[in-house]
């Protein structure tokens, strides 16, 4: 059945196609990674995710907001790497659009997605362009709010939140790092896929199939 709305069971089947998503790239990302990082994004974002859709199940709760602000702190606590860290932030800065809410619509999500953008630039002192995961992650949010503006499906609004993502991260090849260990590749780094933008990009892959 299509959905629509997303509640705590929607949300846990999403995080479960993270997972599994995260699973299949996880060799392409420690390959990414061990080029211009440290080599773990694959086993870190595996692990952080199976942590948190772990999470989800244990908890008592049904407001969505909370239940975001608790996965975010189970995935810093879980991966504190720098893109766990990020992730994590992800989580927290959508939270405040779910707050006393127990069901979630497109609307609300394209909330939930601006404030994981803004926590994001503030927390990583990135903006789109410096070749990091807001690369993939900006252009998700803009198409998703796109999408909703001209009143699309829940389903099709992250189908091209998912292209948007994936055409972000094919364009970081062009781009060159300023920021982190891959910064001191720099020239290096042009023609290598961004693993954060890659990572971010898979991510949005799993909520798409899920919503699908």
């Amino acid at each position: 059945h299509m959905v629509d709305i997303v509640r705590k069971e929607e949300l846990t089947q999403i995080l479960d196609s993270i997972v599994a998503v995260m699973e299949g790239a996880k060799e392409e990302l420690i390959e990414l990674d061990g080029a211009m990082g440290d080599g773990d994004l694959g086993l870190t974002m595996v692990k952080g995710f199976t942590a948190v859709a772990e999470e989800i199940r244990a908890l008592d709760e049904t407001d969505m907001g909370k239940i975001m602000m608790k996965l975010g702190m189970k995935m810093n606590a879980t991966v504190p790497s720098t893109m766990g860290t990020l992730i994590s932030v992800c989580f927290i800065k959508a939270a405040p659009a779910a707050k006393g809410k127990t069901e979630l619509t497109l609307q609300d999500m394209v909330k939930m997605g601006q404030g994981a953008v803004a926590g994001v630039m503030e927390r990583g002192e990135s903006k789109p362009g410096d070749k990091t995961m807001l690369d993939a992650l900006h252009p998700a949010v803009e198409a998703l709010g796109a999408a909703a503006a001209s009143g699309d499906t829940l389903s099709d609004a992250w189908q091209k939140a998912y292209e948007a993502a994936k055409d972000g991260a094919e364009k970081t090849k062009t781009m060159q790092s300023v920021h982190g260990r891959a910064a001191y590749y720099q020239e290096k780094s042009v023609g290598r896929q961004d693993p954060g933008a890659t990572a971010m990009m898979y991510i949005v892959s799993g909520i798409a199939k899920a919503v699908r």
